[in-house]
């Protein structure tokens, strides 16, 4: 169809140009899941809820309009850049507090809905990693409950009976929440989110390098052989965790380099990096929960953190790591320490890449400060790392996990520790750790790296542990 000049309210082409203007809107039309404070006079205040229109897009970032009412005299209009994953299209699935896109196994979903705030009936919707199949999870007491939502070929309609079905996920909800209807409770509320997406970067048009001076250490956290780690805030704005390095290896621009390339939500997020002078600070998001081996210490009195949570740990980190091995990238320095939390207990691989450290026969062994007992032997033969080293590590940090944050070989010193491993010897099995566990360490400590599995494999090992029922309704 040509032009038309025709302004007339019956005109076919003018009504639908307005249709296409208005799904145009609608489109752009955007939902803000989190509140968001401005960090530069470039970026909007965001509320959980508000609803914006899109203007522009870059890759992390979106520029928005925001209409909110401030008096009787009509609407103010407010405009600005906020984080892309802040937000989400006002029409889509994810922008219901309800659904949570990050879940993707029953344990990930059930430790959510465990959570103290959560009371009776709380409630998330997810979708399998595995099978791509929605479920809907429960809690119901001390349980957490979990019913696949079934789909109809033909139209499309979902339902948990085939006499109730649905046109979309929310009306599904919807009617739960209202009638129990056979479910072991009645919806009630969203599950509670603790998390807040990371930011993207520290501002919209923040460079890598940053000036020194914007960056204040608040408290130090830790320190270790390579660096001192620092809680501290960049630009008196954002909260960060700052890694300053004592000593600059020649490797040190490859593995920045390397660490910008890398975007997962299991990984600890690289914000920034001082390397104009020394010494060289790393800039990354903050973890104020600290780390997976201070959590288990502080419940090794109790012993209260149940096991299905334990080997949801396990299955994250795995998950994490297989995205480092399909990156072909080495993390060498894979133990409890390094795996950070969230609020919502989800973990986070920190320093990776960082540990350049390679063994000497010659060295006194019990004076080196390095995780000598999580490395593989052949590390000590003058190999080379490789992600079957990472491997290795994994399974001493399974003895982590199910031991409550011991040491591995508490029985041995270093040197001793070295020896029986090269003679084949492998740590013994935990106390009250499961045989079908232990099995799993083994796998990892076989001698020849080629042999040992990899990381997907060790997920799907891991989650087969500790088995979910799905429920049907009848």
């Amino acid at each position: 169809m040509g032009n038309c000049t025709c302004y007339c309210k019956s005109c076919p082409l003018l009504c639908s140009e307005q249709e296409d203007e208005e799904t145009a809107k609608t489109n752009r039309a955007y939902k803000s899941l989190y509140n968001y404070q401005c960090h530069t006079l470039m970026d909007l205040k965001l509320s959980r809820g508000d609803i914006l229109e899109v203007i522009e897009e870059t890759q992390h970032w979106l520029y928005v309009k925001k209409h909110t009412v401030k008096d009787k005299n009509g609407i103010v209009k407010e405009e600005g850049y906020v984080p892309r994953n802040y937000v989400k299209p006002v029409t889509s699935l994810e922008a219901n507090l309800w659904y949570f896109e990050n879940i993707k196994t029953r344990i990930e979903a059930k430790r959510c809905l465990l959570r103290p705030e959560n009371s009776e009936g709380a409630f998330l919707v997810w979708r399998s990693s595995k099978n791509h199949h929605f479920y809907l999870s429960v809690k119901n007491e001390p349980h957490a409950r979990h019913y696949r939502i079934k789909e109809q070929e033909t139209d499309q309609r979902f339902y948990l009976v085939i006499q109730k079905t649905f046109k979309t996920l929310s009306e599904l909800v919807q009617s739960y929440s209202k009638h129990q209807d056979g479910l072991c409770t009645r919806l009630s509320h969203p599950c509670v989110m603790l998390d807040v997406p990371t930011l993207p970067s520290l501002s919209v048009d923040a460079q890598w390098e940053v000036d020194r001076s914007l960056l204040t250490k608040v408290k130090k956290l830790g320190s270790g052989e390579f660096a001192e780690v620092w809680q501290g805030v960049w630009d008196k704005k954002i909260d960060v965790a700052i890694k300053e390095l004592r000593a600059v290896s020649p490797e040190i621009h490859t593995e920045i380099k390397i660490m910008k390339e890398l975007h997962h939500e299991r990984l600890l997020k690289l914000y920034a990096v001082c390397t104009i002078s020394e010494p060289f600070c790393i800039i990354t998001e903050l973890m104020k929960n600290g780390s997976l081996k201070k959590y288990l210490i502080n419940h090794k009195e109790k012993k209260d953190i149940e096991y299905s949570l334990m080997i949801d740990f396990a299955v994250q980190i795995a998950e994490g790591m297989a995205y480092l091995e399909s990156k072909n990238i080495v993390h060498r320095d894979l133990r409890a320490d390094n795996i950070l939390l969230t609020d919502m207990q989800s973990c986070k691989i920190a320093d990776f890449g960082l540990a350049q450290f390679t063994f000497q026969m010659d060295q006194n062994i019990s004076s080196v400060k390095v995780p000598v007992k999580w490395m593989a032997p052949e590390i000590f033969d003058g190999r080379e790392y490789t992600t079957k080293c990472d491997v290795w590590s994994f399974g001493v940090l399974l003895t982590e996990i199910i031991t409550y944050g011991n040491n591995p070989y508490p029985d041995q010193d270093k040197t001793a520790c070295i020896q029986a491993i090269q003679r084949g010897e492998r740590m013994k099995r935990p106390l009250d750790c499961p045989l079908a566990l232990y099995d799993i360490m083994l796998l990892c400590w076989i001698f020849n790296p080629q042999e040992r599995p990899c990381f997907t494999e060790l997920q799907d090992r891991l989650m087969a542990l500790v088995p979910e029922p799905v429920l049907e309704l009848e």
